[in-house]
């Protein structure tokens, strides 16, 4: 067999180009994918013995074009829209806490007594565990989330966890208007669906949602040894102990808000938080001078 005929003018302009182009392409690659240069290596063979494919082009240079696509950056305008998103709901939130704000001060204003106007209220949300297994914090996150919802509430601010063992805060708000008194009915009602689900035992009054976020609540506790778990006035406690463990709900007086609003920490210790607040309340009633 002869040898083959010398290469053409055109074909090595064509080879050329090929080779630009996906220089061109690769630039800045690490050259890590096998395929590509599978495919590379055979098309230069092919030109080579004067078989051009332009099918074994187009797919390498699709092929090529994929994998930049994928290694580049965020478009700038791509970052720019996320960036207008995040401002308007900003601007949103900004725009509602105006409202709400000039609301109560108007309430004030007017020397009209806030626990009875129905107004947006807001309660304290915070929850301490000892321990972080494995998806614990997410859990405990989330049915938080659900039992706010279900009692008609919202999170209308979130803070960065305590690390090390786990202390998060938020802050909730009613979803409608509510009176002072209307807010505490509304978290006894927490309370009184804690003690039920604890002890496994209906109760008409909460219904089916309610119910399963209380459970959810509850199950999220379980390989949390000890937690606490407080929301608006409503306290709840997990504890292990020799005989297994145990789960404790109770709407807290004024003055152990009080106290537990002053001392925050408190919470950080759930075996003894319940009898602390109620010590630190006796104290207080005796000495009044001593009150935070």
């Amino acid at each position: 067999m002869g040898r083959p005929p010398a290469d053409t003018t055109e074909q090595r302009i064509k080879r050329l180009e090929s080779l630009f182009s996906v220089l061109l392409l690769t630039s800045g690659d690490g050259g890590d994918d096998e395929e590509v240069w599978f495919f590379l290596r055979r098309l230069f063979q092919r030109y080579r013995d004067h078989e051009r494919d332009d099918h074994d082009f187009e797919y390498l240079v699709d092929r090529l074009m994929h994998q930049r696509r994928r290694s580049q950056p965020e478009s700038l305008l791509y970052q720019f829209e996320g960036l207008e998103s995040k401002v308007r709901s900003l601007q949103a939130k900004v725009n509602t806490l105006q409202v709400e704000t000039h609301s109560l001060l108007a309430i004030q204003a007017l020397g009209l007594d806030a626990g009875q106007v129905r107004s947006t209220r807001f309660i304290p949300v915070r929850a301490y565990i000892d321990e972080t297994p494995e998806g614990a914090i997410d859990a405990i996150s989330r049915a938080i989330d659900e039992v706010l919802t279900a009692f008609d509430f919202s999170v209308a601010d979130e803070f960065p966890a305590i690390k090390g063992s786990w202390f998060k805060k938020w802050f909730g708000k009613t979803k409608d208007v509510l009176s002072q008194p209307e807010v505490i009915e509304r978290l006894e009602k927490i309370e009184r669906a804690v003690e039920l689900k604890a002890i496994d035992k209906p109760q008409a009054e909460i219904d089916e949602k309610q119910a399963g976020a209380i459970s959810k609540l509850i199950k999220s506790l379980d390989k949390v040894p000890n937690a606490a778990v407080q929301a608006g006035s409503v306290l709840v406690v997990k504890l292990t102990t020799a005989k297994g463990p145990v789960i404790q709900a109770r709407t807290l007086s004024q003055d152990e808000m009080l106290q537990l609003e002053n001392n925050q920490l408190l919470l950080q210790d759930p075996a003894e938080v319940l009898g602390r607040l109620s010590a630190a309340c006796s104290n207080n009633r005796k000495n009044p001078s001593l009150r935070a």
